[in-house]
């Protein structure tokens, strides 16, 4: 029998709690993302390192990243016009082998290492670009083991434009974006990545001294300051569109986003800029940078601006920034760029101050996530922010944002469904995984495991995404699984974009049948009938989480079932299970047994001896019925006895139906022969056994005192057949 586990007041809490749990839980679907930089190695990688020792720290990265709780990694693989992978176009990082254009030895991919790896623990892979930055330093430019012979700044120094102490590839110039573009496209072409990122390095700060390019191809623009600035961001739109385009083109599900600085423009006009401190560094104006007209005129699928400044601060105050750039969505994603980096600085010393611009992050419609600056800062773990990230903020999980411009196709569902019993009390589920399309759109990359208390789960709730499978494997244990506390569970396929199939078959962890006690019913039969329900043979079944139904095998009963009747009782519990058990119906009432007696005799002869016949029914078993006799041919019938008062001859069946007082009905018939011996006169027919010379037909006629005698001789009554 199986117990109950869980007393009211316990369920009570329970309950209470789930509630709370649902009301606090992040949202369903929401980037998480972590910046990891290579410039400088400032995250990954150290360029003293073997290959191996490499792949292990990336790892780990890794693996702190996922622990916190993101699905994205954004990993910086072309930082000044080098490549952490292996290119044609631009050289080996100096950052990968301590000598820019020397190949990893032994070699290796990194980006395809990075990509599978990311993608093997659940997250997306997004390759973060630096599209014009070729010289971080021009005091480290003469240094061979920084810049070597194939970098651009030797073999294109004319494609260069010098900002101050940095060096990038002239925005004006077509043949600049030409290249920059052939670059992406490559990556694009021969890397699975999930995204292509843009950070925030349009036109350096300073004074830009870009009047040759003007001069070769002004594109209209007037040659004044405005014109000019004009000019400066239509050559960054015109990159922009054409890496989208371009992606598009090849990969439709490749993502494309940049991540410009937290302000557009100030103004306290929002239809212009945010309400931000006029001597903010504005990207529009300071980068040439026009974000706005990139997402409205759909060139990027996101935008993710760094806002980097606290809550409350003045001049850029964030709760004022990210209201102005949720507003500014223009119906594609808007992340929002975190400063992880400043924690436990001046205005940066709450632990709670990024899980607070997380939750102001998700109060806004249009903001669909987070990108952390940067990963060694999450390791660094001040003041314990990134443990209350683990713990609270990122403590369940989300699946990326769908973005249904880019597709709205979705994999085929999961089928057969499975739960059972793992180790250590975990539930272990299966599922037989859909048949991919030779769509690359509708393939299924991971799957999506939900958990609730209801069996008709909400799958868009809060709280109810579980996990999501790291691989398109179809099986999950779900470790988390309280004992003594039941759910139901469901599963979904995803692809490439998170787009989400129908939903599988519910299952329980609830592996134990209900107890099934029943009790034996009695019933009396009302006009040949009687019915009982589930309740009437119930003893007291019972279940740990509860009956959801009760049933019997049979519930109506007629005079064919009078005595005892063998049932079943099935309950079914909430988590799925049936057990049944045997009980006694005894179904009372009599079975009437009608029998017909005649008299005075079996026959009538027409013309001799009695010309009427009294029938009267009566019972076998001697029960008490009502009797109804078929009133054809004849038959003055009242209650048990009916008379037969023929006038022709001929074979007569009369029937007599009988009801008990319960309503049950039984029959019974007898036959009358009727014999016509009328020969005129008051004489009587007879037919010999033998005929004579002068009558052969052995028919006679007859007084009627004459009749036995002729009887005990062999005659019959009647005329001779034939």
């Amino acid at each position: 029998m199986k117990k109950l586990l869980l007393a009211a007041a316990a369920t009570l809490l329970v309950a209470s709690c789930s509630h709370a749990d649902a009301q606090n839980a992040p949202p369903k679907r929401e980037l998480r993302g972590v910046w990891i930089s290579t410039h400088l190695s400032l995250d990954w990688p150290n360029r003293t390192q073997t290959p191996e020792q490499q792949r292990a720290a990336l790892g780990a990265i890794l693996d702190h990243n996922k622990a916190t709780g993101m699905n994205a990694a954004f990993l910086q693989v072309r930082s000044q016009a080098d490549a952490m992978y292996a290119s044609d176009l631009e050289p080996w990082s100096y950052y990968l082998t301590n000598q820019q254009g020397s190949a990893p030895a032994p070699a290796w991919d990194p980006l395809r290492f990075a990509i599978d790896e990311t993608r093997r623990r659940g997250m997306e892979f997004h390759a973060w670009i630096n599209p014009y930055r070729a010289v971080a330093n021009t005091a480290s430019e003469s240094n061979p083991a920084l810049y070597a012979s194939k970098h651009v700044s030797r073999t294109h120094p004319e494609w260069l434009l010098t900002v101050g102490t940095v060096k990038i590839l002239n925005p004006g110039l077509p043949e600049v974006r030409d290249h920059v573009a052939n670059v992406i496209m490559d990556i694009v072409n021969r890397y699975d990545v999930d995204g292509i990122h843009f950070d925030d390095y349009f036109y350096p700060s300073g004074a830009i001294n870009d009047d040759a390019a003007y001069n070769a191809d002004p594109r209209g623009f007037p040659a004044t300051a405005a014109g000019r600035a004009d000019w400066r961001r239509d050559n960054i739109n015109l990159l922009i569109s054409r890496v989208n385009d371009s992606i598009r083109q090849a990969k439709p599900w490749v993502k494309f986003g940049v991540s410009p600085s937290g302000i557009y423009r100030s103004s306290t006009d929002p239809a212009i800029g945010s309400p931000t401190s006029a001597g903010a560094s504005q990207h529009y104006s300071s980068m040439f940078a026009d974000t706005r007209k990139w997402i409205q005129q759909g060139w990027v699928d996101y935008l993710a601006p760094q806002v980097y400044w606290y809550i409350g601060q003045a001049g850029s105050d964030y709760q004022l920034l990210v209201p102005w750039w949720n507003d500014n969505a223009y119906e594609r994603h808007m992340y929002i760029g975190l400063a992880d980096y400043k924690m436990n600085t001046a205005g940066w010393t709450s632990p709670n101050q990024i899980a607070d611009q997380i939750g102001m992050n998700r109060a806004h419609a249009n903001i669909s996530g987070q990108i952390h600056f940067r990963h060694a800062f999450l390791q660094g773990n001040a003041l314990n922010y990134r443990t209350k990230l683990q713990q609270e903020t990122y403590a369940r999980p989300a699946l990326p944002p769908v973005m249904p411009w880019k597709g709205t196709r979705a994999p085929g569902a999961p089928t057969q469904l499975a739960a059972s019993l793992g180790q250590d009390h975990a539930v272990q589920l299966a599922w037989a995984a859909p048949v991919d399309s030779a769509d690359e759109m509708e393939k299924t990359r991971r799957f999506a495991i939900y958990r609730s208390d209801q069996r008709e789960m909400d799958l868009d709730a809060p709280g109810n995404l579980l996990a999501a499978t790291d691989l398109a494997t179809p099986a999950f244990a779900d470790t988390t699984a309280e004992p003594g506390r039941y759910y139901y569970y469901t599963v979904t396929a995803l692809n490439r974009l998170s787009l989400e199939s129908a939903r599988a078959n519910t299952v329980s962890n609830d592996f134990e049948p209900p107890s099934v006690r029943t009790r034996d019913a009695q019933l009396t039969l009302a006009d040949g009938a009687a019915s009982i329900t589930a309740a009437d043979v119930d003893g007291g079944t019972g279940d740990n989480w509860g009956v959801e139904s009760l049933s019997v095998s049979r519930s109506s009963f007629s005079c064919a079932d009078i005595g005892a009747n063998r049932v079943e009782l099935s309950a079914l519990d909430k988590g799925g299970n049936m057990a049944s058990a045997a009980a006694t119906v005894q179904v009372l009432g009599t079975m009437p047994q009608p029998v017909v007696g005649v008299a005075p005799a079996n026959a009538v002869v027409l013309g001799y001896g009695p010309q009427t016949l009294t029938l009267t029914a009566g019972d076998k078993a001697g029960a008490q019925a009502q009797y109804q006799w078929n009133p054809a041919n004849g038959l003055a019938a009242e209650g048990a006895v009916a008379t037969f008062a023929p006038t022709a001859a001929g074979s007569f069946s009369f029937t007599v139906q009988a009801a008990s007082a319960q309503g049950c009905f039984a029959q019974a018939t007898v036959t009358v022969p009727v014999i016509d011996a009328r020969c005129g006169q008051g004489k009587v027919a007879l037919c010999h056994k033998t005929g004579s010379s002068t009558n052969p037909s052995n028919q006679i006629c007859i007084a009627p005192n004459a009749v036995e005698a002729h009887l005990r001789k062999g005659a019959t009554l009647g005329a001779c057949e034939g």
